[in-house]
């Protein structure tokens, strides 16, 4: 697996944890215990229901996951280079 795609399925996996455990708004403090930066903005932007933190991304598809996820729109998954990121999104964006 690419680092790429390892950060895609870090964030999409990380994301999961926080919506089945009902975290998606709250408390945002254990984002910040997150190392890696894109994965760190993803949780904070999910968390904070905050775009900005996604346009700090670095890496695209994960960028365009959290785009997707926070606008409610599948456009942003169809730019998900990875397949199976890409279906993950347009499974998990209404």
């Amino acid at each position: 697996m690419h680092a790429k795609q390892s950060i895609v399925v870090i964030s999409l996996l990380a994301l999961a944890l926080l919506l089945l455990n009902g975290l998606a708004q709250a408390d945002a403090s254990n984002c910040y215990a997150i190392k890696n930066d894109d994965s760190k903005n993803h949780c904070l932007a999910i968390a904070k229901n905050t775009k900005s933190y996604c346009y700090s991304i670095h890496e695209q598809d994960t960028k365009n996951l959290c785009l997707a996820q926070l606008s409610n729109q599948k456009s942003y998954c169809y730019s998900i280079r990875s397949s199976d990121a890409k279906n993950q999104c347009l499974a998990i964006v209404r």
